[in-house]
């Protein structure tokens, strides 16, 4: 994961495309015919009755991409999941859910990767289905987890990302563009500490005719906390403060769920889980540390004495707050904050919103609800909807986001960086709309825009990628020009609250000289009696 650099403000270039010619699937591209239902159940996006075709590969196959392979002797890899109606949440089944076998990375240098390649990694392997909507998509999103051959972790370098055994094969099928995630993630990763690392490449199952090819991934970091991912010291039973990686999120009934203060009181959405410490490690004591931490910031944040309110600044890292805030909201990934939600503390017990994570439906591709270019809406997520009280938060993001509009989040900027990722990704779009391109252009999966006219289904990749730029050029613009709109949620003047700030400051340093002259009398005091002695 992306520490903070110094010039950070900026994308990092692409890899330069191949001049050599890879492999064309379109005279074996997948087309509909009159039997072709985009939805067999109702209310199922990415769900077809075509999600068993095949497009079959052999060894001569080339990728200008770097390319996974993945062996499980035919078994399947199966969701474990599935949703409990009485219960209202997910429950996991009795069956084990990984498919086990082997994976081959090939990455050479020239820029043209071939199954007959030469490999970089090769590991034993277990995967299964991840995501509780995506994991019903055709086109699979996948847990990969290495191993040894006494099933113990394995952790490999994989493409430059560093060494971990866990994995996460990704790109959503609902996002025909190819490079919400990626975009996302690496404009966040210049601006915010331990952003998920990204990867492209090409996915191909053995099989017994060849190579199942399923398409253009990304192989993603798995948010975790470890020396190349969230770097959190060690778990100690014998401190007040514990350090923790936690998650907001629907509830789970195999992780430790928070019974915090804005939860067990029905002020906020969801559920806060703990990702680390382990829960087969952690203590009773350690699990209260956390809560109490959590309840200091939440106890503050919904008083309605302002007195108290403003105390939840002592608890939280705000300019992270600030990023995630500005990160989501020009995105308009409107998940996040409710879902998906990752947050940590280290030993100074603050809480530090990150690392960002899934912008499948960002950049107007919810399905179901059409995003308006001109408004906010990231204001109403949970802890975030209490903090725009406070004129303080909200003059710091107005702040900050002028200084990300001025340079990493400018329409050049990012037009020239996605134009730079087409370009690299080349005829590896071409071959990936071989395979899934029967939805990606009938699936029509979103609903009309705003005015019950606008069509936002895109029938074509280059139709796509300029509807993402003419989206993210409006809502910068908006943002740009009328983000003191958010002050109309403030509960006091930003005057007076800073008035206020102020005033303790004043009394903090009043007290400090009362006590800094005191020290200095006894001192003299001490000092004479020495000397008359």
């Amino acid at each position: 994961m992306n520490l903070f650099r110094g010039d950070r403000y900026k994308y990092p270039d692409m890899p330069k495309p191949s001049v050599e010619e890879t492999t064309d699937l379109s005279s074996k591209a997948i087309t509909i015919s009159d039997d072709f239902n985009p939805k067999p159940n109702a209310n199922r996006d990415g769900y077809t009755n075509y999600g068993d075709k095949e497009i079959i590969v052999g060894e001569d196959f080339k990728s200008n991409l770097p390319l996974v392979i993945i062996d499980t002797k035919g078994q399947e890899p199966e969701r474990g999941v599935m949703w409990d109606n009485e219960k209202g949440y997910h429950v996991i089944t009795d069956e084990d859910p990984y498919a086990y076998g082997d994976i081959t990375v090939i990455d050479g240098k020239n820029g043209v990767n071939s199954p007959k390649d030469s490999p970089t990694v090769t590991s034993l392997c277990k995967l299964k289905i991840r995501g509780n909507s995506s994991g019903t998509y055709d086109k699979k999103q996948y847990l990969l987890k290495l191993i040894d051959d006494k099933g113990k972790s394995n952790k490999e370098n994989i493409l430059g990302m560093g060494s971990e055994s866990e994995w996460i094969l990704n790109v959503s099928f609902i996002d025909k563009s190819l490079i919400r995630n990626f975009l996302a993630y690496t404009t966040a990763s210049q601006i915010m500490p331990y952003t998920p690392d990204a990867k492209y490449c090409e996915v191909l199952f053995k099989d017994e005719n060849g190579y199942k090819y399923e398409g253009v991934y990304m192989m993603i970091e798995k948010i975790g906390v470890s020396k190349n991912r969230v770097d959190l010291p060690s778990y100690s039973e014998n401190t007040s403060i514990t350090p923790a990686l936690l998650r907001r999120d629907r509830y789970n009934i195999n992780d430790i769920m928070l019974e915090n203060y804005g939860t067990v009181n029905g002020l906020t959405y969801g559920y806060i889980g703990i990702e680390y410490p382990d829960k087969d490690i952690i203590s009773d004591k350690g699990i209260e540390n956390i809560q109490n931490q959590i309840d200091r910031f939440e106890k503050a944040l919904y008083s309605e004495d302002w007195s108290e309110f403003e105390k939840y600044r002592q608890y939280i890292d705000m300019d992270s707050f600030v990023d995630y805030f500005i990160i989501n909201e020009f995105f308009l990934n409107y998940d996040a904050g409710y879902n998906s939600t990752y947050m940590y503390m280290d030993y100074s017990g603050k809480i530090t919103m990150g690392p960002v994570w899934d912008f499948d439906q960002g950049i107007d591709n919810d399905p179901r609800n059409s995003a308006n270019l001109n408004t906010t809406a990231f204001q109403s997520a949970p802890w975030f909807d209490k903090m725009l009280k406070d004129p303080i938060f909200t003059k710091k993001i107005i702040e900050r986001y002028e200084e990300l509009r001025k340079s990493i989040l400018s329409d050049e900027s990012i037009e020239k960086f996605v134009n730079d990722v087409v370009e690299y990704l080349g005829p590896a779009i071409d071959r990936d709309w071989a395979r899934w391109g029967y939805y990606y252009v009938y699936g029509n999966y979103l609903s009309t825009g705003l005015d019950s006219t606008e069509n936002r289904n895109t029938r074509t990749y280059e139709e796509e990628i300029d509807r993402i730029l003419n989206v993210l050029s409006k809502h910068g613009d908006w943002l740009y020009n009328r983000m003191d709109s958010l002050y109309q949620f403030k509960a006091m003047s930003l005057e007076d609250t800073e008035s206020l700030i102020n005033a303790t400051r004043g009394n903090y340093g009043s007290h400090l000289a009362v006590v800094f002259v005191a020290v200095f009398v006894i001192s003299i005091k001490l000092v004479l009696r020495y000397e008359s002695e």
